[in-house]
């Protein structure tokens, strides 16, 4: 076989070609997000798991809503004591929460009514299906004693 032969011209073209090609540009840096904190993650994962609502602006601990259903407890835990160091009254206005502060005083709003109830945070619920539990005194005010459990809005006062 012969070996091909390049025309002169043709040379000159390529040598052109390669010296006026643009450089090749750097691929983008892959920039890591940054850290967040591990406990923000971990609240609203307790939160959806609770199946917590917010109504308002996030991060408004204070001064947010929360949606979601209520139970009450009473009888059985009647001269118990709760988290607040008090004995538990089933007739007092009273109620237990996941994380609001102890002393609390927060108004419970029946979903779909006029009727509410306003009560102090004196314990932590035990049952994370429910936004808040209320003393069964809370309970008769808010009118859910025979239903049980109840589709409310919590909001601090």
């Amino acid at each position: 076989m012969k070996p091909m032969r390049i025309l002169p011209g043709a040379m000159a073209s390529l040598l052109l070609l390669g010296t006026h090609a643009r450089a090749a540009e750097p691929a983008p840096q892959v920039v890591p997000p940054a850290h967040k904190s591990p406990h923000k993650s971990l609240h609203k994962t307790a939160q959806r798991r609770l199946g917590v609502r917010r109504v308002g602006r996030a991060g408004e601990h204070a001064a947010s809503a929360e949606t979601g259903t209520a139970s009450w407890y009473g009888p059985g835990f009647r001269g118990h004591r709760m988290a607040s160091g008090r004995r538990f009254d089933s007739q007092s206005l009273v109620a237990a929460h996941a994380w609001l502060p102890l002393g609390a005083r927060v108004r419970v709003w029946l979903v779909g009514t006029d009727r509410f109830v306003d009560v102090t945070i004196t314990d932590r619920t035990g049952n994370r299906a429910r936004v808040i539990d209320l003393s069964e005194g809370a309970a008769r005010q808010l009118g859910i004693l025979r239903s049980g459990t109840a589709e409310v809005v919590v909001s601090p006062l």
